[in-house]
């Protein structure tokens, strides 16, 4: 992948510090990739959330990684979820109005799986806003987050989840995810923790990225 350029981005906080990956070619696609929690050293240069950006350029789309706002060099301070998927609001407009024609998805780790889920429940109440072409959840912490309720009907989505994940057992993420839509994908990474092997068998997530990408752009 090539190195990211600097990408002006403006959430309700303030700057965001943001970097967009390009393609060879002419993009087929756009995405963004939202990171970890904030709290617990998540930032946009997270191993899984670079892997994310790297398997889409490869498939031929843009990839727009940023921080949430007080991290690194974004203005504002952590928000508890609040503003943050405010903020993921924020990115997922600027790189729509760039090429609007183009399918948008939508992809997080951990947190940044939530803050998806989060950004997509109220884009979905309102009328105005774009319909993305999927989501690609990366080990959603759903047991840190009892009391929600996500449905997005028929938008194509994959689930990515370590068979080892300490946060969230497998069995519960199937059972949660399955009540949030009906074109729903399930990818298991075999001995791999909440890390999804990114340190340990990175093989293996690019596979299951590549494999989620495939299914999210036939759809």
């Amino acid at each position: 992948m090539t190195p990211g350029v600097p990408f002006p981005l403006r959430g309700p906080a303030g700057a965001l510090e943001a970097e967009l990956h390009h393609p060879p070619g002419a993009p087929a696609l756009r995405a963004v990739v939202a990171h970890p929690h904030p709290l617990y050293g998540g930032t946009m240069d997270n191993a899984v959330v670079v892997a994310a950006a790297r398997a889409v350029v490869a498939a031929g789309g843009e990839a727009l990684r940023f921080n949430f706002r007080g991290v690194g060099r974004s203005a504002g301070e952590h928000d508890a979820g609040r503003g943050e998927r405010l903020d993921l609001g924020a990115a997922v407009a600027a790189l729509e109005s760039r090429e609007p024609r183009l399918p948008l998805l939508l992809a997080g780790y951990s947190f940044g799986a939530v803050m998806t889920l989060e950004h997509l429940a109220l884009a979905g109440e309102a009328a105005s806003a774009a319909t993305p072409a999927g989501a690609l959840l990366l080990a959603p912490p759903v047991t840190h987050y009892e009391g929600r309720s996500w449905r997005m009907g028929s938008l194509p989505m994959v689930v990515v989840y370590g068979e080892r994940d300490d946060l969230t057992p497998p069995a519960l993420v199937e059972e949660r995810a399955r009540s949030w839509s009906d074109r729903l994908r399930f990818e298991t990474l075999p001995g791999a923790g909440h890390d999804l092997g990114s340190f340990a068998n990175p093989r293996a997530l690019q596979k299951a990225l590549e494999s989620s990408l495939a299914f999210l752009t036939s759809n």
